[in-house]
């Protein structure tokens, strides 16, 4: 994950790196650029995901205190629900099984927290090491890789637009859907809104479903509290506007930084989830590319294709 993540943040900072030390009218030394660069990457794109972590974490610690309180919530609900459908939605089965689930949650976010440090201290290290030398590593890339000319720079090209295609596209979307989400959220009635925004922020990445796994279940709660006007009213601002925007934004932001397919963006978080955590969000999606890349390549170098 540290590799991945600071080869990532170098494609990102490599611009901004070379403009610093070769172009702007007053060069920077290369640690001053290095280490400005480093910092501001760590307030925009680090420090949010673990304000959002340490959000979480606390969600969860109260979830965890209070499950009993939210077990016979959640057993009301679903008697509400069965006299409208008459399935039963929680048993006494589901209701073990979440108890169990819940007492290995704690554990499982302070070792996942202890990894995300350690795992930004060493991307971090690998990080600075790439910049400060970033002309010679990349002229000692060039001369290693085992392909022609033309492919060589088929494969830089396309391992810059394809990493900064997910790992700013997709951010951008769920940041989009988030703020939409929390303003539907915080108009109807819902409880939580921030909350429950960051959540749809989250899921938003993933294609087909996204947020719906969040603001259905909203909708009926809404509705079997009594609120029934805003609980319609949230389906169609959520039908309507928010997938109005998503579609949108979706479409030019692939127009604007590179054509990822839905399915790869949708298997990848698939994939990158159980492997990298949090962040295989964006990691997975990036090595389904990567991989599809190399396959393009290769079929370029050894088979005589044309790209």
């Amino acid at each position: 994950r540290s590799f991945l993540g600071s080869f990532v943040f170098y494609v990102l900072l490599r611009q901004p790196f070379f403009y610093l030390t070769q172009k702007a009218k007053r060069k920077w030394n290369t640690t001053l650029a290095t280490g400005v660069l480093m910092f501001a990457s760590f307030l925009v794109l680090v420090l949010p995901v673990f304000l959002v972590s340490i959000m979480l974490s606390g969600k969860v610690s109260y979830l965890i205190t209070h499950y009993e309180e939210i077990l016979a919530l959640c057993r009301d609900a679903s008697n509400q629900i069965r006299q409208y459908i008459g399935i039963d939605l929680f048993s006494a089965d589901t209701a073990g099984k979440l108890t169990g689930v819940a007492a290995n949650i704690i554990p499982h976010f302070i070792s996942a927290t202890a990894d995300a440090i350690a795992d930004v201290f060493v991307l971090y290290f690998l990080l600075f090491f790439m910049l400060s030398n970033a002309v010679a590593l990349e002229l000692y890339v060039r001369k290693n890789l085992p392909f022609n000319d033309a492919n060589d720079q088929l494969l830089l090209q396309e391992l810059k637009s394809q990493t900064i295609s997910n790992s700013i596209g997709i951010p951008i979307i769920a940041i989009a859907q988030g703020i939409a989400a929390g303003i539907g959220y915080w108009v109807f009635g819902v409880d939580e809104a921030f909350f429950w925004a960051v959540i749809s922020a989250m899921l938003s990445v993933i294609p087909v479903v996204g947020a719906t796994i969040v603001w259905i279940p909203l909708a009926i709660i809404l509705y079997l509290s009594g609120n029934h006007w805003q609980a319609v009213a949230l389906v169609i601002y959520f039908v309507a506007g928010v997938g109005l925007l998503d579609n949108v934004l979706r479409f030019a932001l692939q127009k604007r930084l590179g054509d990822t397919h839905p399915l790869i963006t949708f298997f990848g978080v698939i994939i990158g989830l159980p492997l990298f955590g949090f962040v295989g969000l964006i990691f997975g999606p990036l090595l389904i590319s990567y991989f599809i890349l190399l396959l393009k390549i290769y079929r370029n170098e050894y088979l005589g294709e044309e790209h």
